[in-house]
């Protein structure tokens, strides 16, 4: 069903449309997609938005003081002159941001404000998120002089000493909170892709979970299905202003779409550092204790969802996102039926959890497998950790409500890991969409220029 999107619009009392990507959708974007594309996303991911947004979030927790900075980063030579004067606005910008941040909570789960009130506070937030991030270009100058992650890798004696214990006990390790958290509703707002709003509910393993929600704007049927969507490493999707979003247009078929932000990303960084960075700067550690806080909150979310009646329950997922996904539905087997979803959307994923961290082009290009050799790790260690991190049996999803959707040319999350799962959980033909010569970036790039997999996931929840 097409809805009219000017219709809803034509009211200052709604958010403004996303960009949207003409070059990616026309021509050029055939040619975007592409190999060579993901050597330059790569390159560009390890060279210069790590190393920047590594500077800005170190340059937030020094308060304005430079040689804090400096012994933060242990830079080898002073700042640059311009670079008091970009601490001085970051200092600016980030109260600004918070303070934009506080008052918009006040504003969508408080009492009060008109519609029109609860719409500007929220371009508040996203603006002043979005400047604040901005502000990292201020320190081009320094970019080479700082690693891309602040290290904090274990050797094996301290990740088998946190975490030995559950190595035959992962039921135990991998499970719902016992008690269920209350889940908040804010209140709501109009946007492009329907009627948005937020969800927040304690972490059971720390810092409060927050779900970016949409249901269409013609209202949700009461058999309508739900996707709960996790995005990638690194990405803030909440933290930017709206771009186009062809998941988030499911809500045009009657899907309700939940995006659930992921531990240590948008408003749950731990301050310091930038999102993601905790899960490369702890290697095997960081990726487990993702693994575990994340599938804990997604169970308190499905069973939300469940709460409010309505029809099947997707789990869906890009690059860890997708990792993670698989993992949470092949340790739900003794859950309570109301946790399980009730069909998995997979891009960009493999099953040799392994191959992407030792392998995987982004680990190799910031060195992690060198870094964890020197401390003792060894081939042994990495397969007595296998069980946290890789799926070992089958999903508790059928087969035919299983969608994959792989690049064959990925490095990132290598193919033959995605196609050797699919396999083994013997997901049919029509639910694999195997993109030759798509790499891990450009397969997004893909997705957006023609979602046939989400036209396919309409299918199999109809």
């Amino acid at each position: 069903m097409q809805i009219n999107r000017e219709r809803f619009h034509s009211s200052a009392q709604c958010l403004p449309p996303p960009q949207t990507y003409p070059m990616i959708r026309g021509t050029i974007g055939r040619y975007l997609a592409r190999p060579w594309f993901d050597a330059l996303a790569l390159r560009l991911i390890v060279k210069y938005l790590f190393p920047l947004t590594r500077v800005l979030q170190t340059a937030i927790t020094s308060d304005g003081d430079a040689s804090r900075l400096v012994d933060d980063l242990g830079l080898k030579h002073g700042l640059p002159d311009d670079c008091d004067r970009a601490l001085t606005e970051v200092c600016i910008r980030h109260h600004v941001a918070n303070s934009a941040f506080e008052r918009w909570k006040i504003v969508m789960f408080g009492d009060g404000l008109s519609i029109a009130g609860r719409v500007f506070a929220e371009r508040r937030r996203q603006e002043t998120q979005q400047r604040l991030l901005e502000a990292s270009l201020f320190f081009k100058e320094i970019r080479k002089e700082v690693a891309p992650v602040r290290w904090q890798l274990p050797t094996p004696k301290e990740f088998f000493g946190a975490f030995g214990d559950y190595l035959d006990d992962l039921e135990h390790f991998y499970r719902p909170p016992q008690k269920l958290p209350a889940v908040r509703s804010s209140h709501s707002i109009h946007g492009v892709y329907g009627r948005e709003y937020w969800l927040r509910y304690d972490s059971e393993f720390g810092a409060e979970n927050w779900v970016r929600c949409y249901e269409p704007l013609t209202g949700l049927n009461p058999s309508a299905p739900t996707i709960i969507f996790l995005q990638g490493l690194g990405v803030e999707q909440d933290c930017f202003q709206d771009r186009e979003d062809p998941v988030c247009a499911l809500t045009e078929a009657g899907f309700r779409v939940l995006r659930i932000q992921q531990p240590g990303h948008g408003f749950r960084k731990t301050p310091g550092f930038y999102a993601g960075e905790q899960i490369f700067s702890e290697g095997p550690m960081g990726l487990i204790k993702l693994y575990r806080q994340w599938i804990s909150d997604i169970s308190v979310l499905m069973n939300w969802v469940r709460q409010q009646r309505g029809g099947p329950v997707v789990l869906g997922g890009v690059s860890l996102g997708a990792l993670t996904a698989q993992l949470y539905s092949s340790v739900a087997w003794n859950w309570h039926n109301d946790l399980k979803p009730d069909a998995l959307l997979l891009i960009g994923t493999s099953g040799n959890v392994l191959d992407v961290f030792l392998k995987g082009c982004l680990t190799q290009a910031l060195g992690i497998p060198k870094k964890l050799h020197e401390l003792g790790w060894r081939e042994s260690d990495y397969v007595k950790c296998l069980p946290f991190v890789q799926p070992t049996g089958h999903s508790v999803v059928p087969p035919e409500k299983v969608i994959f959707m792989l690049g064959q040319a990925d490095k990132l999350t290598p193919y033959k890991g995605g196609l050797d799962l699919a396999n083994r959980w013997r997901v049919p033909p029509e639910n694999r969409f195997l993109r030759s010569g798509k790499g891990h970036f450009s397969l997004l790039i893909d997705l957006i220029r023609d979602p046939i997999v989400l036209r396919r996931l309409c299918e199999v929840t109809s």
